[in-house]
């Protein structure tokens, strides 16, 4: 599993979502509290946002305290949307930086939080069955991550937005699993005016999300994360089964999956 952090709102310096807080994103690389599997988020880490409209990201397959400078550089980043992730690779997915989360394409930032048991030998090929031939020929691993993005930008393609081509993809992921395996679905994917996250799974237990309003480390605006970043009370659990969507302009909306 993984850890990420996703802020909307007025435009500020992506350094403090990586690391603010007394619990910041950088620290749960080596001691996170809520993984449902492994014990440590070493396989990489990556940061994305918004320049003009259009998403840019840095994205390193080594552990993000290996990187001495990477706090100096967040603070020369500004976005009113940013999205940040360490990875915690599953066994049998490529290694690399074209698997780091958050991955860029067309307009658009996506993040995996989860697993699906069998993703390979099972689901691989039947989900990328469903993307159109030209998106296909986009694809630079066979990561699950990837494979989950492309078929969200089908979605896109077709006019949802992204919390509508989430709920579709964790629509069809649950109809392939069935209640024969696990799929734990934490989804993330954003465009320049939001983030939508699903919080989800096929089964009963899922993976951690919070959700805060105007937290102190980054006043005015709205942070989703895996983990709570400090003590603060602003910080409720996301409902499992669920959908979140913030904006830019401040509001939130969440649905039942």
């Amino acid at each position: 599993m993984c850890r990420f952090v996703a802020y909307a709102g007025p435009e500020r310096s992506a350094r403090a979502l990586v690391f603010g807080g007394t619990h910041p994103l950088v620290e749960q690389s080596w001691a996170p509290r809520e993984l449902l599997y492994g014990s440590v988020n070493a396989d990489g880490y990556g940061v994305g946002w918004y320049d003009d409209g259009r998403p840019v990201r840095i994205a390193r397959p080594e552990p993000v305290w290996y990187d001495p400078e990477l706090e100096r550089l967040l603070e020369t980043v500004r976005g009113s949307l940013v999205v940040a992730s360490l990875r915690n690779a599953t066994p049998g997915i490529p290694l690399g930086p074209e698997a780091i989360a958050p991955l860029v394409r067309e307009g658009h930032l996506f993040v995996f939080n989860g697993y699906i048991q069998e993703f390979g030998p099972r689901y691989l090929r039947r989900f990328l069955d469903t993307v159109p031939d030209d998106l296909f020929g986009t694809l630079r691993s066979v990561s699950d991550t990837e494979t989950l993005f492309l078929m969200a930008l089908a979605h896109v393609r077709r006019g949802a937005d992204p919390g509508e081509a989430l709920e579709a993809v964790v629509r069809e992921v649950r109809e392939a699993v069935g209640d024969e395996l696990e799929a734990q679905l934490n989804l993330l994917l954003a465009d320049e005016r939001g983030v939508a996250v699903t919080r989800a799974s096929s089964v009963e237990e899922t993976n951690s999300l919070y959700l805060a309003r105007d937290p102190s480390l980054a006043r005015g605006g709205i942070v989703v994360a895996s983990e709570a970043l400090d003590e603060e009370p602003v910080w409720t659990p996301v409902e499992p089964q669920s959908l979140v969507m913030a904006h830019v302009d401040g509001t939130v909306r969440t649905k039942d999956l």
